[in-house]
C-alpha cells in the first residue's frame, strides 16, 4: 500500500501556525509515534509546505507525501520510520 492509501493514526491540525511552529508541532506529534504509524499534518502556511516541513522529513529521512487539500490548505503523510 502506498503511503497516500494510508489511513493516518494521528492527525495534527496546526492550520494558522507559521515556521518555526509548523516544523515544531510536525516533531512533536511524530516523536509519541510507533514506527511505521502514519501522521496526517493539516496546515496552511505555504512557506512550511514548500520547503521547512519538507525538509525536516527528509534530513529524518521520513517517507512522506505532501497534497494540496484545497487553495491555500496541504495535507501531509508522514510515515514513522525510527
Amino acid at each position: 500500500m502506498s503511503l497516500e492509501d494510508s489511513k493516518p493514526d494521528v492527525t495534527a491540525d496546526l492550520s494558522g501556525k507559521t515556521c518555526p511552529y509548523t516544523v515544531m508541532g510536525a516533531r512533536d506529534a511524530l516523536k509519541p509515534l510507533a514506527t511505521g504509524q502514519v501522521l496526517e499534518v493539516i496546515i496552511d502556511y505555504e512557506p512550511a509546505a514548500n520547503e521547512s516541513i519538507p525538509n525536516f522529513l527528509k534530513k529524518k529521512k521520513y517517507p512522506f507525501n505532501v497534497s494540496e487539500i484545497e487553495t491555500g490548505k496541504w495535507k501531509f503523510l508522514i510515515e514513522k520510520n525510527d
